[in-house]
């Protein structure tokens, strides 16, 4: 598994098995939220996907940003032959999170002993339990982190995502079967989370002791130790606030939507975003398949790599989402009535996300850019700002609008978030990608997939067959008129492209 490495393959493989993996993970994701939907209703899938954003928060709060710390030293000690300093950054990155995650199990597990009706209806217990696993969880992505960091592209996606979402769609399904409720929902929900971190640690082990040599730390200095310590903590801390800030941006309007509307209205509002956020898998894989390559480059100096990899990277983002948020903002309606009744209500706020999300995907790499360049502080800076302004457009804008309004707020950050990050990578760093990929994807895509699916909703309607007609139609098209123009998508020269 350990040998299939960014650098014997090149970008496009590393690309194609996280695409896959996420493109797996999403479609289970969203399998899985429609029998939660069909199963609990719009209310109880408002309590659900509470809790869930809650988990989510308190999982990438426990990560301190070391996930990300890992894939950037890691990468670069590999890129500077210094391999043997491996083992010495993973313990000074495990370390600190573990410490978190026991101190944070123990503060609620103090506060639903002290404060039990603030849970309210779900017991304590399963509250303590679910702060564990998310302790586990935030260990689990600082595990394949160090996979990422060595080259190896297969561990993060077959078991972030899809062997954990196989096995939640599985234990759901069983709890669904049972008839149980909310609290046997997340409890299958929660529970394959160990069996996942176990893989990834044997995993991991066997891959850096190949790499390495050993697991052992080597002997060090420590005025050494304690420089590569801070280096590695300057920038991972602050990525750790960033990632907070992040996750927060993602959830926060979900239980915004549930304080300022109703739980179902946050039902409704978290499948569309789980919808709209479906299409971040194209973004997701190429940030873990560039990531590593970019940071390398950027290590070296080789800035002309970087803008190559940024501008053959994006224009493929584009060719491939730009198709799946036109179908998204046109069949909405379609889309979300597949998860039961009443989630069609949030077919205006799910076109508009999925415009918002199109144009985020036409910047590109900018975050994993903004990152591997060691500008943790930028990106902090950023999503700090983007986080206030979806808060107060959310307290504005809910309240008239409700969940149309959440999303509006929402896509308003996102454009200001995405023209700033743009103007800090090209303007700021110099790493502007190559222009004609860029346009032909994009016109392309509006071309051909937008000018089909528009076409057949006016003329035919919207219902599910013919939207699956439409999806299959669009998909031959596309593919068949991309070819004679792979040279000019760039889709030929990122398959040949070596780091």
């Amino acid at each position: 598994m350990a040998d299939l490495t960014i650098q014997s393959r090149g970008i496009a493989w590393a690309g194609v098995v996280n695409l896959a993996g996420g493109a797996t993970g999403s479609l289970i994701g969203l399998l899985l939220a429609a029998v939660i939907g069909r199963h609990l209703g719009t209310e109880g899938a408002g309590t659900y996907f509470l809790v869930v954003a809650v988990f989510m928060i308190v999982s990438n709060v426990t990560e301190l940003g070391a996930d990300t710390g890992l894939v950037r030293y890691v990468s670069a000690a590999r890129a500077r032959g210094r391999l043997a300093d491996v083992p010495a950054l993973v313990r000074m990155a495990v370390a600190p999170v573990l410490i978190t995650g026991v101190v944070l199990v123990a503060v609620v597990a103090g506060a639903t002993s002290t404060y039990p009706d603030l849970f309210a209806p779900l017991p304590g217990g399963l509250i303590v339990i679910a702060a564990g696993v998310a302790v586990l969880s935030a260990l689990l992505a600082v595990t394949l982190a160090i996979s990422r960091g060595l080259g190896d592209v297969v561990s993060y996606p077959l078991l972030q995502n899809i062997t954990l979402p196989v096995m939640r769609l599985l234990g759901v399904g069983v709890a669904v079967l049972a008839g149980w409720g909310v609290i046997g929902v997340l409890g299958s929900w929660l529970a394959p989370v160990a069996v996942v971190l176990a893989l990834a640690v044997a995993a991991v082990a066997r891959l850096t002791t190949r790499h390495a040599g050993s697991l052992r730390v080597a002997p060090v200095r420590p005025s050494d130790r304690r420089r590569l310590s801070a280096e590695f903590w300057g920038f991972s801390a602050t990525r750790g606030v960033a990632a907070a800030v992040e996750i927060l941006l993602e959830w926060m309007d979900v239980i915004l939507v549930g304080a300022l509307a109703s739980p179902a209205q946050a039902g409704i509002y978290a499948v569309v975003t789980r919808c709209a956020r479906a299409g971040e898998v194209i973004q997701q894989a190429a940030r873990v398949a560039v990531g590593p390559q970019i940071s390398a480059a950027l290590a070296r100096g080789a800035t002309h790599e970087a803008r190559e990899i940024y501008g053959l990277v994006t224009a493929t983002m584009i060719w491939l989402a730009w198709p799946f948020f036109l179908v998204l903002a046109i069949f909405g309606d379609t889309v979300l009535s597949l998860f039961g009744p009443g989630f069609s209500d949030g077919a205006t706020s799910l076109a508009v996300l999925s415009l918002a999300m199109a144009l985020a995907t036409a910047a590109g790499t900018v975050q994993t850019i903004l990152l591997m360049g060691g500008r943790s502080s930028w990106q902090l800076a950023d999503k700090s700002l983007a986080l206030t302004l979806n808060i107060a457009l959310d307290l504005v804008l809910i309240p008239l609008w409700g969940i149309d309004g959440a999303a509006l707020a929402w896509a308003i950050t996102i454009v200001i978030d995405t023209v700033v990050v743009v103007w800090q990578v090209q303007g700021l760093m110099g790493v502007s990608p190559a222009g004609r990929h860029l346009w032909s994807a994009a016109a392309l895509a509006i071309g051909v997939a937008g000018t089909l699916t528009v076409g057949s909703r006016i003329a035919f309607g919207s219902s599910l067959s013919v939207m699956l007609g439409t999806i299959a139609t669009v998909a031959v098209v596309y593919l068949v008129v991309s070819w004679p123009l792979r040279h000019r998508l760039g889709l030929v020269a990122l398959a040949e492209h070596r780091s």
